[in-house]
């Protein structure tokens, strides 16, 4: 499977276009995070099914570069840039979700590392999957949501 043909893809593009054109970063990364929810949850079943997991590991392998990709454009882009606005406002900082990142990282190696030593691939995709969730979950209520009424306020003033 390609990345263009995950589950939801077709949805993704159209929402990260949507958010592109509002001019809101954060929403572009929201539309990244509803669109990998869906697709972790939509391969969970796989992760069940030992006759299923040569096709989970393709997926996963996709996954995992749609997972980097948004990562880097967090931490190479987005995160630099919000860091001094969310901190002069007295909000928070990003510095924590470098962590959660390296996290889910080593949760993709470990759930690749699952499927070529015989290991426990179930465990290793629900641990991957719960690392995800918090994360996005934890960015979604400490970053997204201040930097989303901070580029309202911006594009507002004009």
């Amino acid at each position: 499977m390609t990345l263009a043909n995950l589950p939801g893809s077709e949805r993704h593009a159209a929402a990260r276009a949507a958010a592109a054109e509002a001019n809101d970063p954060a929403a572009l990364l929201i539309a990244d995070h509803e669109w990998l929810r869906l697709v972790v949850d939509e391969l969970r079943p796989m992760s069940q099914q030992a006759g299923q997991f040569n096709a989970l590991r393709d997926d996963i392998l996709q996954l995992a570069a749609a997972i980097e990709l948004h990562i880097r454009l967090e931490e190479d882009a987005f995160f630099p840039a919000i860091e001094p606005i969310i901190r002069k406002l007295g909000q928070g900082s990003t510095e924590d979700m470098y962590g959660e990142h390296d996290g889910i990282r080593i949760r993709i190696d470990e759930l690749l590392r699952s499927f070529h030593l015989s290991g426990d691939v179930t465990h290793a995709y629900l641990n991957f999957v719960r690392s995800v969730v918090v994360h996005f979950d934890n960015e979604e209520e400490l970053i997204f949501a201040k930097a989303h009424s901070v580029f309202a306020r911006y594009r507002a003033q004009g």
